[in-house]
């Protein structure tokens, strides 16, 4: 038994090409033995025959109805010419439209960047003062707390020397000594 042939949609049950040549049974005996140059002349040949045939038809209905295509002619003329007239008018038209539209749009833009400059500007002078008042504050407490400790520390070393005089003097001196034998010490690394 046969087997059925499958069939699928990938692949086309018609021809994919054309035309398919001619069948050589089918033409003239003078047909088959052309060559492919030869058939093609006789294609060619066919299509200015029959142009030929459609100017002889076309100049026949002209002579026949001559004044009335000279008539239309003109009058299909001078539609064509209003028309022409018609269409520079209304691009004339549109074109100064256009132009009249850019130039407000350019002169709006203008303004508007002259407003969001000003505003920015405004804007950043008021951030500034803003900033050189804080800035003015925070001296005015700064200078007020050096003021304060100083006068804490002023306060507090009078304490001290007030209290305590005698450790006062000898934490001098010994200041003094350490002090010095720094120095010492230091020249002589510095001679070497």
């Amino acid at each position: 038994m046969a087997e059925p042939l499958h069939r699928s949609s990938d692949v086309p049950d018609f021809d994919v090409y054309p035309a398919n040549p001619p069948d050589p049974e089918r033409l003239l005996p003078e047909q088959a033995s052309r060559t492919a140059l030869e058939e093609r002349a006789s294609q060619v040949g066919t299509a200015i025959g029959k142009v030929v045939v459609m100017v002889r038809r076309t100049q026949g209905r002209f002579s026949e109805s001559g004044s009335t295509a000279t008539d239309r002619i003109t009058g299909l003329t001078d539609t064509a010419k209003t028309k022409a007239s018609d269409l520079a008018d209304m691009a004339k038209t549109k074109t100064q439209e256009l132009t009249d539209l850019a130039k407000n749009k350019t002169q709006e833009l203008i303004d508007l960047a002259k407003n969001k400059t000003q505003e920015w500007s405004e804007m950043a002078a008021s951030r500034a003062d803003e900033l050189r008042q804080t800035a003015a504050e925070r001296a005015a407490d700064l200078r007020s707390q050096v003021r304060t400790r100083y006068y804490r520390t002023r306060l507090r070393a009078n304490a001290v020397q007030r209290d305590y005089p005698l450790q006062l003097i000898l934490a001098g001196g010994a200041a003094g000594f350490l002090l010095g034998v720094g120095l010492r010490i230091w020249r002589t690394n510095r001679e070497y």
